[in-house]
């Protein structure tokens, strides 16, 4: 094969082309680190996020939601400015707006919807939706290249579905515009994964690096829905006492916003994005108790039986998945050296990139 067409074919399947991702074993006690201060962290944000939204006069949802994105902006920008050594992709501002700026889009929108629909459902019902997330996130995967159609998961998936529907049918105050904003979170965090995923997971983008892209991008559609929509709310001179006397809330919801969204890049990477959606389901049972005890939200038999059987859905899920984790290495594997046999020149410019791409990795913050 002609090297020109050889690197053209490298440079073309670095650019765009999806591929199954697939996680080292050794990676195991990293995503169960970030997955256990995932649980934390997002069992404190939600209900600081709660709290400042519905027990203050800050109406501003929106708003409120681009907190941690703002702060980790700042952090990921001090970071590689004392460090560049950090940035393990340089990216131009084609590249950015490529790339990064849709998964901006869709963060915002997830995030925005989201907090907006704490006003119209009860906390715990808004958990109990989150479980049709996983449903939502491996279809899109799938549709994407980055996982494939498995019977068991899909049976586990099953399941969780079913729970959710019970669970819904079950909650007593339900308003269409609430369940609307929820839909949209869900359906735009599935294409943030995709993004996500692809970038942090497949290429190998340092978490630093990726929050430093990340964020900015999401600001960029947050403030403009935040200005659009909460202007007035937003520029009132009685906000001021808010802050004054609400400056913890604010600042929980800020710095844990960041460590947010920061172990949820460190879950991808090691694990995947449905893993993250896995782990949430563990939150949201914390985070259902805390709204029982703290804010009164009633919680019906029917809501408690659909819950359930969506959680041991997530039980059979994690088992499944974990199996077809191992199939899936294993095939790459093969095709990787099926494809070094019939192409030497090509494996060899792949094993430099990926030589490079270890490189970079070895200098980014585990």
């Amino acid at each position: 094969m002609n090297r020109t067409v050889v690197e053209r074919w490298v440079r073309w399947t670095d650019a765009g082309a999806m591929e199954l991702s697939t996680y080292d074993e050794g990676g195991a006690l990293y995503a169960i680190a970030y997955s256990v201060a995932y649980l934390i962290f997002a069992t404190v944000l939600i209900l600081a996020n709660k709290h400042l939204i519905t027990e203050t006069t800050l109406n501003c949802p929106i708003f409120i939601s681009s907190l941690g994105s703002w702060f980790g902006w700042i952090v990921a920008y001090a970071a590689l400015t004392m460090d560049p050594k950090k940035h393990s992709h340089a990216l131009g501002f084609g590249e950015w707006c490529a790339n990064i700026l849709p998964i901006g889009f869709c963060t915002a929108l997830s995030l925005a919807s989201a907090n907006v629909a704490y006003s119209y459902l009860s906390l715990s019902f808004i958990q109990m939706l989150k479980a049709f997330a996983p449903v939502v996130c491996y279809a899109t995967l799938v549709a994407f290249g980055l996982d494939r159609l498995s019977r068991p998961i899909i049976g586990t998936l099953a399941i969780v579905m079913g729970g959710c529907f019970v669970a819904a049918w079950g909650e007593a105050h339900i308003t269409a515009f609430g369940l609307a904003c929820m839909f949209t979170a869900e359906i735009a965090e599935a294409f943030r994964s995709v993004g996500v995923q692809y970038l942090i997971a497949n290429k190998r983008f340092s978490l630093f690096n990726g929050m430093y892209y990340f964020s900015p991008a999401t600001l960029v559609f947050i403030m403009a829905l935040s200005l659009a929509f909460e202007r007035d709310e937003l520029f009132r001179w009685e906000n001021l006492t808010v802050f004054a006397r609400y400056w913890h809330l604010i600042a929980i919801c800020a710095t844990f916003g960041f460590g947010v969204n920061y172990v949820c890049l460190g879950v991808v990477r090691h694990a995947g994005s449905l893993t993250v959606k896995t782990m949430s389901q563990l939150k949201n049972v914390v985070v259902i108790l805390a709204a029982m005890f703290l804010y009164g939200d009633q919680v019906s038999a029917l809501e408690v039986i659909g819950y359930a059987v969506a959680t041991a859905g997530f039980i059979a899920f994690n088992a499944a998945k974990a199996r077809d984790n191992v199939q899936v290495r294993a095939m790459v594997a093969g095709r990787a050296r099926d494809r070094d046999d019939a192409h030497p020149e090509t494996a060899s410019l792949l094993r430099q990139k990926s030589s490079t791409t270890a490189n970079a990795d070895s200098l980014a913050p585990k």
